[in-house]
């Protein structure tokens, strides 16, 4: 095959706008994957998270979680995971709270916040979508959701400096209508960390120093012994774009920012038009 291995984003990319997958969608990965193609989901969400939807549809290629700070094998075993440096966490909340801006911790299935509100109360089921029309079972939907919490810690500095927290990414929101200033100003601020979004700078994504989605698929792609030529991406947002430049054949969905649609080489149609199945058939089979 041209492309061994299809590296593909979740949110706007192979989840439609009801955070579901289609069955054309389903049906194109099989027939790639019958081929031999490896089908690898990259994702900011959490190896948990990501091991639903792949046990959902059935896909039992490695997973890459939190952005590339997890690289899982589809049962749950980690093959790599990457995590912030402990004196680089007290900084950045710090840094943070100086600019009134909210940000939760992803530890482990936790996330550790700082206050209940609209961005975490419901988190969990958020983080373990329901996918009742993709196939997913409810009880195995319940035993996937009673593996993660949201836990209220009231001083971070007193946790973080008392538990030698293992934390892999941070999420930042504020009310304003974008955090794009506010990015500039964290990426200049250390170089302990990488600033990225997955929903055009309402929120961002921050992993340890090094880490992306890009690294991490290429790291896999060693293992398998797979050159990255042989790699083809796909994603909708400006957290896939360092991997659609990496790989072999860069996908942007048809719904992606103008930012994104350049950094990759070729488009397909939106999440709500099947573009991931229509992006398989056109340009992998």
């Amino acid at each position: 095959m041209e492309y061994s291995i299809l590296a593909v984003d979740l949110d706007g990319t192979l989840l439609n706008k009801e955070h579901e997958i289609d069955q054309e969608t389903v049906e194109a990965i099989h027939e790639y994957r019958d081929k031999g193609g490896k089908v690898v989901i990259c994702s900011g969400r959490t190896a948990l998270s990501t091991r639903w939807i792949a046990e959902t549809i059935g896909i039992t290629d490695p997973i890459v979680a939190l952005n590339g700070a997890v690289i899982q094998t589809h049962n749950g075993n980690i093959i790599e995971r990457f995590h912030f440096e402990q004196k680089a966490l007290p900084r950045f909340l710090d840094f943070c709270l100086s600019h009134g801006v909210y940000a939760h911790f992803y530890e482990g299935e936790s996330i550790l916040v700082p206050e209940e509100n609209h961005w975490n109360v419901s988190w969990v089921e958020q983080n373990i979508l329901p996918l009742q029309r993709s196939g997913g079972n409810p009880d195995v939907c319940q035993r996937y959701r009673d593996q993660c919490s949201v836990q209220l810690v009231e001083d971070f500095n007193h946790y973080l400096g008392n538990n030698n927290s293992i934390i892999s990414k941070i999420a930042v929101f504020h009310k304003q209508d974008s955090l794009y200033e506010f990015s500039k100003k964290l990426a200049g601020q250390s170089n302990d960390y990488e600033v990225s979004t997955s929903l055009n700078y309402s929120n961002l994504e921050i992993s340890p120093s090094g880490v992306s989605k890009a690294g991490s698929i290429t790291r896999l792609a060693a293992q398998l012994g797979i050159p990255l030529s042989k790699v083809a991406a796909i994603g909708d947002n400006y957290n896939d774009m360092k991997m659609l430049k990496a790989a072999g054949l860069g996908i942007a969905m048809g719904n992606a920012p103008d930012e994104v649609k350049v950094a990759a080489d070729v488009m397909t149609e939106t999440n709500g038009e099947a573009g991931v199945a229509k992006a398989i058939r056109k340009f992998l089979l």
